[in-house]
């Protein structure tokens, strides 16, 4: 197992997963207003930025597992901050605990992220299941085009967000095994019978505007994770970071400092 890791400023402890065909150098601009108040750890996911695509890709049981190797490494439980498809790995690994609740975690954030990314016939919070397959079916054939498309769609009506995102399309492609792995993720999981099982301290943050993972996605969130802060950012879209970077690091500072 190999996954990069970089860690920069002082506090508690903030571990940061990016999204899908993203890279943790996407979180570098929003650290700098971080990691005067958090001890900054950001991970590439496997078959992206610096991390290799393995044997094991990204699926589901061993992406688990292998992240909660990595936290039984940190010398202090960190709070963990999943982004889109991280924050469905992040609420999947503190679900994975007895009672959805461990001493590896302090805290949970999920940002822009949903226990369903897919709509299903009781599930209309999430992206239609034909657009996943559409997205699917072009990776095969044009790997950097589909995930220059996915990357447009997560700034859709989000200027500040779209000009925050500016020269990522040109960054390298993930591995397209990886984004595979990835993108079936996004199709299958279903976390939602699980929910009311966690009981670590919870933030959500989602932006009003998201055009992937819609707001009641967060709402959900909010109403069925025991005790959870939620913060709506009424003008940001899927990376509310890259567009509302001060007003989401200070719901952070309300919540945990």
């Amino acid at each position: 197992m190999s996954w990069f890791r970089e860690q920069t400023g002082q506090g508690p402890t903030l571990l940061l997963l990016h999204g899908w065909g993203m890279e943790s150098r996407v979180f570098a601009g929003w650290r700098t207003l971080l990691e005067p108040y958090f001890t900054c750890i950001s991970y590439d996911l496997p078959g992206h930025g610096r991390s290799p695509c393995t044997a094991t890709g990204m699926h589901w049981p061993e992406l688990l597992q292998q992240l909660q190797d990595l936290l039984s490494r940190e010398a202090t439980p960190p709070i963990i901050l999943g982004w889109s498809l991280g924050g469905l790995l992040a609420l999947g690994s503190a679900l994975s605990q007895p009672q959805g609740q461990s001493g590896l975690l302090k805290g949970l954030v999920l940002m822009a992220s949903s226990p369903s990314f897919r709509q299903r016939p009781d599930w209309l919070a999430g992206i239609p299941a034909s657009t996943l397959e559409e997205f699917g079916r072009r990776l095969q054939t044009d790997p950097q085009g589909t995930r220059k498309r996915f990357l447009a769609l997560q700034v859709l009506g989000d200027p500040q967000g779209r000009r925050a995102l500016d020269g990522m399309a040109a960054w390298p492609s993930p591995d397209t095994a990886c984004l595979a792995d990835g993108l079936k993720l996004l199709q299958e999981v279903d976390l939602r019978d699980d929910m009311e099982t966690l009981t670590l301290p919870t933030q959500v943050i989602h932006g009003a505007q998201d055009r992937i993972v819609p707001p009641e996605a967060g709402f959900y969130l909010h109403q069925h994770i025991v005790g959870s802060q939620l913060t709506m950012l009424e003008h940001a879209g899927h990376a509310p970071f890259l567009s509302r970077p001060e007003q989401c690091r200070d719901a952070l500072l309300e919540c945990w400092i």
